[in-house]
């Protein structure tokens, strides 16, 4: 639906809160009325992004499935598939990020939502690394690479004109071929 891609293009730019439903019909060209044709509230939209992100992580997970516990081609994977996605809707890849760092703290039950979301990667991507020599601890590294991702992503929104997101990930990569 244009109305979540949307809200999902302007809360990743400019968050949730600074983000109006007025902005929303604005930028795909209804009225706020339109919008509450669909919705009941803002926070309506927002639950809607967020299930739509988790659809999008419940992809990254099925990667894990069929891959080899803690192997190179894993996290290749996981990388190339961020990158496509990043190519077909940049702003989707980095809303979870930027919805995870305006609700951290807050004690909104959207942020209770947007855990249980990187869970979806979370806890597969740590039992895949639950056997492997050089992590001590699986959890702690499944979150920091999530993070790592998602500043790949947030990098290349910001300097498309200087290093392309391939680029990016590929220099990511190189520094994990050791891992």
């Amino acid at each position: 639906m244009n109305i979540v891609r949307e809200a999902v293009r302007l809360f990743a730019r400019y968050g949730y809160h600074k983000t109006t439903v007025t902005d929303l019909a604005q930028a795909i060209g209804l009225t706020t009325g339109a919008i509450f044709h669909h919705f009941s509230s803002k926070e309506a939209i927002l639950n809607a992004v967020v299930d739509w992100l988790e659809r999008g992580m419940h992809r990254y997970s099925e990667i894990m499935v069929n891959a080899q516990s803690g192997s190179q081609a894993l996290v290749d994977e996981v990388v190339r598939s961020m990158c496509d996605h990043f190519k077909r809707n940049p702003e989707a890849t980095i809303c979870l990020d930027a919805l995870a760092t305006e609700f951290a703290g807050s004690n909104h039950a959207i942020e209770v939502r947007l855990k249980q979301t990187y869970e979806i990667f979370v806890e597969p991507f740590a039992r895949k690394l639950q056997d492997h020599e050089s992590v001590t601890d699986p959890r702690a590294a499944s979150i920091a690479f999530v993070g790592s991702i998602q500043g790949i992503a947030v990098q290349g929104l910001l300097r498309p004109e200087e290093q392309t997101i391939d680029a990016l990930a590929e220099g990511f990569l190189s520094m994990m071929k050791r891992w």
